[in-house]
């Protein structure tokens, strides 16, 4: 039992439950609390292996991670051991705070190039494919210049 304290004063008590429903108003705090968790564990793991390539796209700027509203998006050259160290980041997280991806709902996006990889980095990752041209928060994600027959 947990009771509230207002100026000193613990008023009524509320039973202590695992987790948040859906909708909470800490959801959206707690998830980046969480996040931040990661992208600092997935960091570390990047500088310290020179095997890790970032996506040619996001090299100058050290990008890896996106994270919004509770969506979490990866970044990297689509080769195994860049791939693999993502994944050991993903497990080490999981094994320190419980929480686990759901592979049903994430997805490895290739980039044209990197399809002869394409075998090896699902093994890896242990997730679906997926295919950009997908609409993410009303926005089209797509992997070439957006046209006039796109929209």
């Amino acid at each position: 039992m947990f009771s509230v304290c207002i100026n000193g004063t613990p008023h009524g008590f509320f039973k202590g439950a695992r987790g948040l429903q859906q909708g909470d108003p800490m959801s959206p705090f707690l998830f980046v609390l969480v996040m931040e968790v990661l992208q600092l564990m997935l960091q570390q793991l990047i500088e310290q292996d020179a095997r890790f390539s970032f996506h040619w796209h996001c090299k100058e700027l050290g990008l890896f991670q996106l994270c919004f509203v509770d969506d979490l998006l990866l970044f990297c050259k689509a080769d195994v051991a860049s791939v693999t160290i993502f994944k050991r980041g993903l497990d080490e997280f999981s094994k320190l705070l419980g929480l686990h991806g759901n592979p049903q709902k994430s997805q490895l996006i290739l980039y044209r190039s990197a399809h002869g990889l394409r075998g090896s980095l699902l093994e890896v990752l242990g997730f679906p494919e997926g295919h950009l041209l997908v609409w993410y928060l009303g926005l089209l994600l797509l992997s070439s210049r957006l046209t006039l027959s796109d929209c």
